[in-house]
């Protein structure tokens, strides 16, 4: 019998330890926003697009930022897109910016996915995911994901999973109304 017991706690402690490196479970999907007074820093993110030149969030700066993790091979991926190309249609680009970060993908099934869905916006490439894991709070294999920054260039929510076409527009509706510390001082 203690054999027995020893054999299930070993084996116990063995699944404790493999999900405790956050890459074998499964992100939760759903939305955190988080208050502007607990954002971090800007979020660093630059590489080159799948058109080639590089893009950096920094030089979007002063606009609300919608980056959305996708994948041509991701099925939930493919139900967010026509939300996310309204999004970029619809919105004035002044104010607010979707861009896309394609994580290991083929460069043409990638390009196909962005003729397929007429995509308006750039999609920095992420052949191998580093950028998509270093974003906080976003589990390194979760696709599809989205962070939406405030204008600041800080996330101000994260969805992971498939984006809510009214959720993501209140996101961005509210953000857009935010002022930065600059603009309230007055």
């Amino acid at each position: 019998m203690p054999r027995r017991l020893i054999a299930v706690v070993a084996g116990l402690l063995a699944v404790a330890l493999l999900a405790g490196c956050g890459r074998d479970v499964p992100p939760v999907p759903g939305t955190e926003s988080i208050a502007a007074d607990d954002r971090g820093e800007a979020l660093a993110v630059a590489g080159p697009t799948l058109d080639g030149p590089t893009l950096a969030l920094a030089d979007l700066r002063g606009r609300v930022v919608v980056l959305n993790n996708w994948a041509s091979w991701c099925a939930p991926c493919r139900d967010e897109t026509p939300t996310l190309v309204d999004l970029a249609t619809t919105s004035d680009p002044a104010d607010v910016a979707v861009v896309g970060l394609n994580v290991t993908d083929e460069p043409d099934a990638a390009r196909a996915f962005v003729d397929e869905f007429a995509m308006p916006y750039p999609s920095i490439v992420d052949p191998e995911g580093r950028i998509l894991a270093g974003i906080p709070g976003v589990p390194p294999s979760a696709l599809p994901s989205t962070v939406v920054l405030d204008r600041q260039g800080r996330v101000a929510a994260r969805i992971i999973g498939a984006v809510d076409p009214v959720e993501l527009t209140t996101l961005v509706t509210s953000l857009a109304a935010e002022t930065s510390p600059s603009e309230g001082a007055g």
